[in-house]
């Protein structure tokens, strides 16, 4: 769910609540992009990418080849993951 219908993703807060989701304000612990997102590119964009464009147009090839079974594995360890912090009383689960 950090991806929209036409799957881009989504950097403004604003525009997620667009999207029905909560974008929690400072928690990587709570945030798909945080706890998933960044690891699948590092783990994909392997090749030395030497500018800005190339960067670029590789981080938006590789999130538009994400499954919708990844997506949904990433959105579907959100509630566990809030119940972590709780259990937590707040604190990082990471």
């Amino acid at each position: 769910r950090f991806l929209t219908p036409e799957r881009k993703i989504q950097t403004d807060p604003k525009s997620c609540q667009d999207l029905d989701m909560f974008w929690p304000p400072n928690s990587p612990d709570l945030n798909p992009c945080d706890y998933y997102l960044w690891g699948v590119l590092k783990r994909t964009l392997t090749s030395v990418l030497t500018t800005r464009g190339l960067l670029e147009a590789a981080i938006i090839q590789a999130v538009a080849n994400l499954s919708r079974k990844q997506v949904a594995h990433a959105d579907g360890r959100f509630r566990h993951r809030v119940e972590a912090v709780i259990v937590r009383g707040g604190s990082w689960i990471e």
